[in-house]
């Protein structure tokens, strides 16, 4: 099997819905939509956690976060972890990283990569101009948070000398942007104006009936009370220059491998390890919530093999899925322990909903704390953990310390009206209870796709002998 070169690009922080190719109206992301025009755009695919770290751990361990344990911000994992990364470099591949890491307990350059640049900014937050959680501002061009140029020029360097290698490379341009401080440098600051756009349909100032108390909290913590609808505006139009920036250096990365005619000999994946508010609820940023502005992704893979499908595929994935799915396309081994499924699986069906979790292992406030502000969702934000479980029509969201929540997507798609109360949808919460408490005995992971143990044997202490593989999961199991 061929052992293709890997390309990953992973902006933070960008919902699902603002590119083009999934529907936004203006934002006009052509290097995205040529991008899916080639390979798969996943419009149902969803991340495992609404919070950066846990989310990229998942994808490279193939696990949730109440197995790898990160469950906040900033990654935590221990170098020995089983990981792709580690699989990747014992079938022969180099390594690079040009961004934000945010899996590893250390700097991951000499650990996990071989070379590049591991750099994160955070929230920006030493930003003279980043005050309130919603602020949004001109970069300048020369400042040091300007990193989305600079670390695709780096990359494509790499790339560049690495085609001229007959070892097969792996790099990964894990951007900033769109993360708040919402900001970009010109002429991406300047082209979108805030009349163009509208507050979103769930766009509220002050709780409503059935709405968890974390938002509320947020609400509060954040003073996003304070901003006017024009202060949102402003920061929906930068985010749109953000990631119109962000597109123009897909461009350029596409151009590269176009260049160098190694495109057919190249696997493209582009995704975000969560979504963002940008209005939603009255608020901004992130956090261990569920509504699909934070946990609904953009996914595009282009597959040189031509085993994955071309065209949209509303098949509902998630994103270790897809990271598992690279693995298998170029013949490297899954991460002992991964709970992914693979497209490439014959043994495992299609996914019929997906499942997410989050949240800090500590109780919440019962109220606002008097006097906190926050100009980002630091503690107690993320304080409690929460699960959900969502299939095409239902989604079910339930916390430890607040509220649940039932959500009708095909009547309710900006999730404004919580169903969990009403009597005449006990019957779908049950059922749904049901599978959310399936899924979180088994790690996260649907128990349909458990690998059926194959008895080869009884031996002569009446014992069964299983297969190797069955055995391996045993012994993992046992601690063997």
């Amino acid at each position: 099997m061929s052992k293709y070169n890997i390309v990953i690009i992973n902006p933070d922080q960008m919902r699902w819905d603002y590119m083009t190719p999934n529907g936004h109206p203006f934002i006009e992301t052509k290097n995205w939509s040529r991008l899916s025009a080639q390979g798969t755009n996943f419009k149902k695919a969803f991340a495992a956690c609404p919070m950066c770290g846990p989310s990229r751990t998942s994808v490279l361990t193939g696990r949730y976060p109440s197995e790898h344990g990160v469950r906040n911000y900033v990654g935590r994992m221990h170098p020995e972890h089983p990981n792709m990364l580690t699989e990747l470099e014992r079938a022969g591949y180099h390594r690079a990283l040009f961004g934000k890491d945010h899996v590893t307990l250390k700097d991951s350059i000499g650990i996990h990569y071989d070379e590049g640049e591991d750099i994160c900014l955070g929230n920006m937050d030493e930003h003279s101009d980043y005050d309130h959680s919603w602020s949004s501002g001109v970069l300048e061009a020369s400042s040091s948070y300007n990193l989305t140029e600079r670390l695709t020029t780096a990359g494509i360097d790499y790339i560049e000398r690495r085609s001229a290698e007959e070892q097969p490379f792996f790099v990964t341009l894990n951007y900033q942007d769109p993360h708040p401080y919402f900001t970009a440098p010109e002429p991406y600051a300047s082209l979108f104006s805030p009349d163009q756009f509208e507050l979103p349909e769930n766009f509220r100032r002050a709780p409503v009936a059935g709405e968890p108390l974390r938002m509320e909290i947020w609400r509060e913590h954040s003073g996003s009370r304070l901003a006017s609808e024009m202060d949102f505006k402003k920061a929906m139009a930068m985010y749109c220059g953000q990631i119109r920036y962000i597109d123009d250096q897909v461009g350029r990365v596409l151009d590269t491998l176009e260049k160098l005619e190694i495109l057919d000999q190249t696997i493209v994946l582009f995704w975000s390890d969560h979504g963002e508010f940008i209005g939603d609820y009255g608020v901004t940023h992130k956090m261990a919530a569920f509504y699909d502005s934070m946990v609904r992704i953009p996914m595009i893979l282009w597959d040189p093999s031509g085993q994955i499908p071309p065209g949209e595929s509303n098949r509902m994935v998630e994103a270790m899925d897809l990271f598992a799915t690279v693995l298998d396309l170029c013949g490297v081994a899954q991460p002992e322990g991964s709970r992914a499924n693979s497209l490439l699986n014959p043994r495992t069906p299609p996914r019929t909903d997906v499942y997410a979790e989050g949240g800090l292992l500590l109780a919440p406030p019962k109220a606002p704390l008097p006097g906190v502000k926050l100009i980002a969702p630091f503690q107690p934000t993320s304080f409690g953990p929460g699960a959900m479980l969502r299939t095409d029509r239902w989604k079910l969201c339930v916390h430890s310390f607040d509220c649940w929540e039932l959500f009708d997507l095909e009547n309710d798609p900006h999730e404004c009206r919580n169903l969990y109360d009403d009597p005449q949808y006990s019957a779908v919460v049950q059922k749904l209870s049901v599978r959310l408490t399936q899924r979180m005995l088994c790690h996260g992971q649907a128990p349909e796709h458990f690998p059926p143990p194959v008895v080869e044997g009884i031996g002569e202490d009446g014992i069964p002998k299983y297969d190797d593989a069955s055995t391996a999961i045993m012994n993992i199991e046992q601690g063997v």
